[in-house]
This record gives structure tokens, C-alpha cells and sequence, in this order.
């Protein structure tokens, strides 16, 4: 039987709680959780402190019933009453807010800068921070590619490594224990069985939008010396312009005109929101797998599944971009945000 649960990995006491709410998205590397405990888990929490999400179940037989779900780091602790209730909300981010947050300008004379692959350079500043970066699936041979330039300066270096793993088209990802991912998006063929949503089966409530607040109708993207790329979306009118500037003097057309492209398809946000029972598989699906060692069980970003919501007209695979899991002494719910895959090539 499905049951989340809290421990401090740095005192190594497990916490009683009211509420969790955990957050993982692409468009953000860390996970973010917001967790209510009552007054007498107080003193087993102090900032900084690192929490483990974990998830117990006795058909996780490929991982001793218990699994990791996300490890973060605690920002904030915060007290409320009322006249009914008195608790402690936790606040906390993935380890890897560390390296986001942080801005340093110098070298390291012991690394060759010139040219090193991206998983590479990124492993050697994860390092820095003893946060470990593979690229996904694990314990593969270096898939990435050289970079040809990566200047030190006075802000985050990590900004200009995302920017540089996207031109190569991976994402940077937190991991269930804290580290870091590379990850390609996945080939729409490569749909993960047996997740699914389909109405009337396991959908309990949906949501559909086409937003375009963030849309441009012109895309800038500058660099390597030449002609800047300029890419037009008819469909957003008017004159609002994006420009983007990439520092690398060696950048290629063709990478210009990705990031262009990049640009504009996640700006034309079409997303839906998905809301099921539960943050994974049921039983009876988690059965079929057998020995779920290095299975997915639960619900995560940056897989594709299929889709039928014949009231939508959909009946395709879609990516997930987004993951809410949320739970309280009654339910369990997830959030699942769905999107065209086009949106993060």
C-alpha cells in the first residue's frame, strides 16, 4: 500500500506531517516542497537541514518497498496559528540550489577549459558544490558535446551552462537524492507503459489552456560575430520583441536558429492540467511489472504517455513537463501538466 513519508537525512528522525505538496518541473531544476508538520516535530527541523521524500509499498520489490521521491534542502521554517490549529510550514528546494543561487568569477588552474564536453564542465562545477551531475540514463559513455566557450565572470556560470545545454538540447534536472541530470527530451515513440491518462478511467479533474502572456512576435537571437537570427510568429500580433544575446563567439547559425525556434515553441504555453488518484501507478499496474528495479512507478517529468480525452479531441502521446504530488491525512493526488513535445526541443 502506497504511504509518503518524511525523514531528515541530517538527524536521521522521521516526521510526523499534516500536509505535503512537491513540485518538479522542467522549467525549473529544483523540486520545490511545501510541507505542514505539527508543533511537536519543531525542534527535530532547523534550516539547512536536508529532508527526504520517500515512499513506502510492499510491491516496490526492486527496491526493498521504499523508494526515494525528491531530497531538498530546508529555506524557510514558519509558525501559524489560529484559534483551531497551530502548525510549522517547511519550505525547501532541491541541493542544487546552491549552484543556481550562486554567482563566482574564477578559474580553476587544474581544469582544461578548452573545449570540455558539457556533461564535463557541468560535473566540475556540480563538484564544487559536491553535487553530482550524469547524464540520463545513467553509467553511459559521455553523450555530450565540446564547449567551445565558457567564460568565468561576476555571476552565475550556471546560467550560461543552461543555455549551453540547451543548444545541445538536454535540460538540467534534479534527481530523487539530490543530484543532477542531463536528459534529453525522449522520442515521441518511447512512451512509458503502463502510465496513461484517459477519461473516464483515472482522470479526476482537467484543465485545458492556451496562454499567450509570454508570447513575442519577433524572436532576436545574436552571437558569433554574424547576422542575428530573426524569427517571426504571426500568430502572436503586434510589435513586442525578444532579443537574445548568446556570448559564445563560436556559436553556429544553425544553433542560433534552434534556440529561435526553442524559444518561440514554449511561448505558444498549450498545456493541460490532469489531476489522478495517487502519485503513480495503481496496484494492480505495479503488479504487471514485476521486479521494479529501475522501473518508474510514480509519475515524473520528461516522459511521454498516451492520451485520450475524446471531450478535448486528444487521443495522442503527450510529454509531461510538470509533476504536483500532494497528500494529506485523507488523499493523495497528482498534478500532471501535459504538453506537445515540441515545447523543449
Amino acid at each position: 500500500m502506497f504511504k509518503p513519508f518524511i525523514k531528515n537525512a541530517t538527524t536521521g528522525q522521521e516526521l510526523l506531517w499534516r500536509s505535503i505538496k512537491l513540485r518538479k518541473s522542467l522549467d525549473e531544476i529544483c523540486h520545490s516542497l511545501e510541507l505542514e508538520v505539527p508543533p511537536s516535530e519543531r525542534k527535530k527541523v532547523r534550516r539547512h537541514h536536508r529532508l527526504e521524500v520517500r515512499c513506502r509499498n510492499n510491491l516496490d520489490i526492486g527496491n526493498s518497498g521504499e523508494r526515494p521521491i525528491s531530497t531538498v534542502l530546508i529555506d524557510e521554517i514558519t509558525s501559524s496559528a489560529s484559534a483551531d490549529k497551530h502548525s510549522f510550514m517547511i519550505v525547501g528546494r532541491s541541493p542544487a540550489r546552491d549552484i543556481i543561487d550562486s554567482t563566482w568569477s574564477d578559474y580553476d588552474d587544474n581544469f582544461d577549459y578548452s573545449e570540455p564536453k558539457l556533461r564535463e564542465l557541468a560535473r566540475h562545477i556540480s563538484d564544487k558544490f559536491d553535487i553530482f551531475c550524469d547524464t540520463f540514463p545513467e553509467g553511459q559513455p559521455d553523450p555530450t558535446d565540446p564547449v567551445n566557450y565558457f567564460a568565468f565572470e561576476n555571476e552565475s556560470p550556471w546560467t550560461k551552462l543552461m543555455d549551453e545545454a540547451d543548444q545541445q538540447g538536454y535540460i538540467f534536472t534534479s534527481n530523487e537524492i539530490g543530484n543532477l541530470y542531463l536528459w534529453r527530451v525522449p522520442e515521441i515513440e518511447a512512451v512509458r507503459k503502463p502510465f496513461h491518462i484517459t477519461e473516464g478511467i483515472n482522470i479526476k479533474n482537467i484543465k485545458w489552456t492556451e496562454n499567450g502572456s509570454e508570447q513575442f512576435h519577433e524572436y532576436i537571437v545574436k552571437g558569433g560575430g554574424g547576422d542575428p537570427v530573426r524569427l517571426v510568429d504571426n500568430t502572436c500580433p503586434g510589435n513586442r520583441t525578444l532579443t537574445i544575446d548568446i556570448t559564445d563567439p563560436y556559436v553556429t547559425l544553425t544553433e542560433l536558429e534552434r534556440r529561435a525556434k526553442t524559444e518561440m515553441r514554449r511561448r505558444k504555453e498549450v498545456k493541460t492540467i490532469v489531476t489522478v488518484s495517487g502519485w503513480g501507478l495503481t496496484d494492480e499496474q505495479i503488479k504487471t511489472l514485476g521486479n521494479t528495479y529501475r522501473k518508474e512507478i510514480y509519475w515524473f517529468p520528461n516522459s511521454i504517455i498516451p492520451v485520450k480525452v475524446p471531450t478535448l479531441g486528444f487521443d495522442t502521446n503527450l510529454l509531461i513537463s510538470e509533476v504536483e504530488y500532494s497528500a494529506d491525512d485523507k488523499t493523495a493526488n497528482c498534478d500532471i501538466t501535459l504538453v506537445n513535445r515540441e515545447m523543449y526541443l
